[in-house]
């Protein structure tokens, strides 16, 4: 079996690229990162918000690992460090508007099978040979964001002209859905907390008949307006991507975002968020 990837990551509209990516070909382990920010304002003395943090020291920390282990044990102990460098930065544990954290998307290539790992709303997606697409996972979050869309349209029918006028009317929104992490109902998402653990998804699948893995971090979702009604929202995603070439895909998806600055055709939380992706592509040796 040859394993090639490729992959991308690019800036959104915040001052860092909160996205990260792991690579690690020679122990066939890759990953898409998306840091989640404080609520509250957070800078170190680097400049580097919460959320860029977390995505490196989880990065940093896969890089480093030398014993096998499972991808589970993995995040455990890396959810454990998180939580050391925010006692460290003296961040209030109880107050989840102060946590910071990371969505993840993370595979291990085996002889046997590709091994998987989620949280939050990454995603990763397997191709077949007969190009069906196989979401391994599930976008945590969809269902609490959706009230704060349709608040976003209410507004826009209001006749709200702004991205930060409609971002005010459903800032109360986030901050409550920010206590939902690690809870029954709520979602999973990596930011030291105990009960992060209970959230992650994972497994292992057969590699018969895959012709591609593809890892994606939210910003990297096509908006739902753009995707035929007939169509599966998944696969229509995956084969845009393989039949444009993973830069063009990213370069008309930042296009689209800068035609409608202001989130009123295609509704979201900003402009432009990170983008990351990796595709992962297998050629069975003749």
């Amino acid at each position: 079996m040859i394993v090639t990837y490729e992959e991308t990551t690019r800036k959104g509209v915040g001052l860092h690229n909160e996205d990260a990516v792991i690579t690690l070909s020679e122990a066939n382990m890759y990953g898409v990162l998306d840091g989640v920010s404080s609520l509250v304002p957070y800078l170190n003395s680097k400049n580097e918000t919460g959320g860029f943090i977390a995505a490196n020291l989880i990065k940093d920390y896969f890089k480093s690992i030398t014993g096998l282990g499972s991808l589970k044990d993995h995040l455990v102990a890396v959810n454990d460090r998180l939580r050391e460098q925010m006692v460290l930065a003296n961040i209030d544990l109880e107050k989840k508007e102060e946590l910071w954290g990371a969505a993840l998307s993370v595979v291990r290539i085996q002889d046997d099978g590709v091994e998987f790992i989620q949280t939050g709303d990454c995603m990763i997606l397997a191709v077949y040979d007969n190009e069906e697409v196989r979401p391994l996972t599930w976008r945590q979050v969809a269902h609490l964001e959706a009230p704060a869309f349709a608040k976003w349209q209410e507004g826009i029918a209001k006749g709200l002209k702004s991205q930060k006028e409609l971002h005010d009317t459903v800032i109360d929104i986030i901050k409550k859905n920010r206590y939902r992490s690690n809870t029954d109902g709520g979602y999973g998402v990596l930011n030291g907390e105990q009960n992060a653990v209970r959230f992650f998804e994972y497994g292992k699948i057969s590699l018969t008949g895959i012709k591609h893995i593809i890892l994606l971090t939210d910003g990297m979702f096509l908006p739902i307006t753009m995707v035929p009604e007939q169509s599966s929202y998944w696969s229509f995603v995956a084969h845009s991507l393989l039949n444009k070439g993973i830069q063009r895909y990213t370069q008309e998806l930042i296009e689209l975002e800068e035609s409608d600055s202001e989130c009123m055709k295609h509704i979201r939380f900003k402009k432009s968020d990170d983008k990351t992706a990796i595709v992962i592509s297998f050629q069975t040796n003749k």
